[in-house]
């Protein structure tokens, strides 16, 4: 069992065990929408100054957060930011290498979305006058056109943005002390072939070694010569058993990794666990072809993510296999649960959480 912390570090208003079990989530409740290449966020987001005093609001936790192990690479997940303040249009690179400092990381998966221009928000908003205010909320229609038009656009700026204009990001990134492991996306049938190039090209272009999504068997198929001419590897983000989407899980891991050396593993522990695996079985079986492991604490029989520590995963199984690895095979943190803090206050929180149950 993971060891829980002490009362004095447990942070208030979680419900108790038999609580939180009777009143968890369905499997698939989500803090987000998908549509083909894209993803818009349903969590509230954070305005800049909300974002400042979260930041600041986060330095006393941080400077406790201290992992051990010298040996072990812990890192972020980008994609944990979803409430840092986004601007249509423009990445938001810099508020997600500020966020990695606050939370002390040095290691990190990199969302493609973070570097991307941010597409125009779906979501109810308050419009009108201040005498007169109104919410404004999108028909079905206009939300399909809108994120039609949006899915068009970033196909336009992948194919369009020239490798050298990534320098800028690569460069924020060294300054910032960060390693990144891998960049992340979803790949679907609505990628055309030269966006497809598009994607390898930034990967390569930023440093990447390895481009991570979730992938049926037909899709990992069509990545494979795009792989092996590229020289950047393919890891594939593995999903609950069975899902509607067909999309790899452990099930089919063997055989899609057979497909081409090229091709890699992010294992899931979350995922593995809802879909009642054994993910320290799992990461030992496929050691040799993991990129890196997202670490994530789910619900067992599909149940939800959960704060670390409230969930059924083998955390600190995964972390001691992780020390002994060798090469070294980095954890990736993300907070992916409706948290009641910031983005930055929950990472720090699983952090600590790592760094005590090692």
């Amino acid at each position: 069992m993971a060891r829980r912390l002490p009362l004095s570090r447990r942070r208030p208003c979680r419900p108790i065990q038999g609580q939180r079990r009777a009143g968890r989530r369905k499997a698939g409740d989500g803090a987000e929408a998908r549509w083909p290449g894209i993803i818009i966020p349903r969590m509230q987001q954070l305005s800049r100054r909300e974002f400042g005093s979260a930041l600041a609001a986060a330095v006393p936790l941080v400077r406790s957060t201290v992992l051990r192990g010298a040996q072990a690479l812990v890192g972020v997940s980008t994609s944990s930011f979803r409430d840092l303040p986004r601007i249509e249009g423009r990445d938001n690179v810099d508020d997600v290498i500020r966020a990695l400092q606050a939370v002390r990381a040095t290691h990190a998966e990199l969302a493609f979305s973070s570097i991307e221009p941010a597409p125009p928000s779906v979501a109810p908003a308050m419009g009108g006058s201040a005498a007169y205010p109104r919410r404004i909320v999108l028909s079905p229609e206009q939300v399909a056109a809108t994120n039609a038009g949006a899915r068009t656009a970033l196909r336009d700026w992948r194919i369009r943005t020239a490798p050298e204009s990534l320098d800028s990001v690569r460069r924020k990134l060294a300054a910032a002390g960060m390693r990144v492991h891998g960049c992340s996306l979803s790949y679907d049938p609505s990628f055309t072939d030269e966006e497809i190039v598009a994607t390898f090209r930034q990967a390569a272009a930023l440093g990447v070694g390895t481009i991570a999504s979730p992938l049926t068997m037909a899709m990992a198929e069509r990545l494979v010569p795009f792989a092996e001419r590229s020289g950047v590897a393919v890891a594939i983000h593995n999903q609950m058993e069975g899902n509607a989407a067909g999309e790899i899980d452990a099930a089919h891991l063997n055989r899609a990794l057979a497909l081409s050396p090229m091709l890699r593993v992010k294992l899931d522990v979350g995922t593995l666990t809802a879909s009642n695996r054994d993910a320290a079985a799992e990461l030992r079986k496929y050691e040799a072809r993991v990129a890196y492991v997202l670490v994530k604490d789910r619900l067992r029989n599909g149940g939800a993510s959960q704060p670390f520590g409230e969930g059924d995963a083998p955390i600190r199984a995964i972390m001691n296999l992780l020390e002994e690895s060798r090469p070294a095979i980095p954890a990736i943190v993300e907070y992916d649960y409706v948290g009641l803090k910031s983005s930055i206050h929950e990472v720090t929180a699983a952090l600590e959480y790592l760094g005590a149950a090692r």
